[in-house]
């Protein structure tokens, strides 16, 4: 660790689950930064995009869902409004710069 001090208090509350997008290495890069701060965090697991692959602290393989599975559309869905979200807030403030 490096010591390096937390933005965060005791008192914050942190969801019960983050999804992360990407695969294994972004999961892992989500853990690294966690442990930077050092902080526990919360269940974490990551949806990779290609395959839609579920990955999951300590596990060597990824969870495959079916593709009609409930929970994969679930967060299939999560990722889809958060990307979307994202564009939205994005073109407007492009839309504001260059109105100034």
């Amino acid at each position: 660790m490096l010591g390096v001090p937390s933005p965060f208090s005791e008192e914050d509350v942190f969801p019960d689950i983050l999804l992360i997008d990407g695969g294994k290495g972004q999961l892992n890069a989500a853990q690294d930064a966690f442990r930077m701060l050092g902080i526990e965090p919360p269940c974490m697991v990551s949806l990779a995009k290609r395959e839609e692959e579920i990955y999951r602290p300590g596990d060597a393989e990824p969870l495959r869902l079916s593709r009609h599975a409930a929970a994969l559309r679930l967060l299939q869905y999560v990722r889809d409004e958060a990307h979307r979200f994202a564009q939205h807030y994005h073109h407007i403030l492009r839309r504001k710069k260059l109105e100034s």
